[in-house]
């Protein structure tokens, strides 16, 4: 992924937001609260974390967690820019250890999920992350049968795995608050937005 973002760090806020529909949304449904601990999987050049930080007001915490050197180096740049001195940035592969150990009150993916090879540890160690009650949140690509085969496949070619059947193992994992799927460019893509809670018993 470093080498993949190596150049693409430098111009991925101005092209992706033409198709990464659902962010704000997806943000929006996770009813974050000041002084809550917040961790972003696959944070990027830290996009969301303005959204983010509207609703922590620069309390509790954000850990943005990525595996490019160059988009981490991007989000620690943002953050400093804004002079958020509750953001915390960690290089690293998700789901071979808990970053937060269990007190996280927020864990979101937004177009990160479909990213990760090992996907089924990434939603495990997600789960180990949050306390009970606390909200997991994804938006992410899917495959439907209106999607476009041209574009699934040049998701595939940037690392993109759209026909996982991520949102199954989402409502097992957690309690389903809100799932929706839409049909972009008039079905040229399909994407779902799943936020879900910890069981607590």
């Amino acid at each position: 992924m470093t080498n993949y973002y190596k150049f693409q760090a430098h111009f991925y806020d101005t092209t992706r937001w033409a198709f990464l529909y659902g962010r704000k949304r997806l943000i929006g449904d996770l009813n974050i609260q000041p002084g809550e601990c917040v961790v972003e999987i696959g944070c990027g050049t830290g996009a969301n974390f303005r959204a983010i930080q509207n609703r922590l007001q620069n309390a509790g915490q954000l850990i943005g967690v990525d595996c490019s050197q160059p988009m981490l180096r991007k989000a620690a740049q943002r953050a400093a820019r804004n002079g958020w001195t509750n953001v915390k940035v960690v290089d690293a592969v998700y789901g071979k250890a808990a970053i937060a150990e269990g007190r996280a009150d927020v864990v979101l993916f937004s177009y990160s999920l479909s990213m990760i090879d090992n996907w089924k540890d990434a939603l495990s160690c997600a789960h180990s992350e949050l306390r009970p009650g606390g909200r997991a949140g994804v938006v992410d690509f899917c495959r439907t049968s209106n999607s476009a085969g041209w574009f699934t496949e040049w998701l595939s070619m940037n690392h993109v795995q759209a026909d996982r059947p991520c949102p199954q193992e989402l409502h097992r994992l957690f309690q389903k608050q809100t799932y929706l799927r839409y049909d972009a460019w008039a079905g040229l893509w399909s994407f779902y937005l799943f936020v879900g809670a910890r069981r607590t018993a």
